[in-house]
């Protein structure tokens, strides 16, 4: 697996969280950090450009499911069920939902 350095972009965690709503899903957090952050986030997908999943190329699935990973590592967030939500692509399927604690 390609190695990428995600520290920057975790950095910004706090500030993201703050602007959040008191609930949120993965994939609205996702689309608000590659909004405001897309310097980072691009070249954060150019590191796992070559990286397939089932095949394909998925920098992505594998660059969303990292960031989603670290939600998990802030202490100021409760993770909720899995919700129904449409991804960066406007694909359902299912992510984790997040309410500030």
């Amino acid at each position: 697996m390609s190695e990428h350095d995600f520290t920057e972009l975790y950095s910004h965690y706090p500030a993201l969280i703050g602007q959040m709503s008191e609930t949120f899903t993965s994939h609205e957090f996702i689309l608000r950090l590659a909004q405001q952050h897309q310097k980072l986030y691009i070249e954060a997908l150019y590191a796992y450009r070559d990286l397939l999943h089932r095949g394909e190329h998925a920098p992505f699935m594998i660059v969303h499911g990292i960031l989603a990973q670290h939600l998990a590592a802030i202490p100021a967030l409760e993770q909720l069920p899995s919700v129904p939500s449409a991804d960066i692509f406007g694909q359902s399927n299912e992510c984790s939902q997040w309410r500030k604690r």
